[in-house]
């Protein structure tokens, strides 16, 4: 997913450096997120954290692998990034 200006102003906001926003935004295209033992998708994922919770996921995912964001009802999700350290072909 492009990050908007406003991703970027918020990820500069939680202590990115700008240097991180490039991985951070390549994480979005191959993470993948799992709630309630299940795959879902970006777009699921976003709707269920909210922007500023999916943000702070992504950015830390994208630099460690995985991470874990909680839902307003206390439901966590699960964000596993470890296709973005792949070395060699492109999958």
């Amino acid at each position: 997913m492009k990050l908007t200006p406003e991703d970027k102003a918020m990820l500069l906001d939680m202590g990115h450096p700008e240097g991180d926003l490039e991985q951070i935004e390549e994480a979005t295209y191959k993470t993948t997120y799992e709630y309630c033992g299940g795959r879902i998708g970006q777009k699921r994922a976003l709707e269920l954290l909210g922007r500023r919770s999916y943000l702070a996921g992504i950015g830390r995912s994208a630099f460690h692998f995985s991470a874990v964001q909680f839902t307003p009802q206390d439901e966590p999700i699960y964000f596993d990034s470890r296709r973005l350290f792949k070395t060699g072909k492109k999958s």
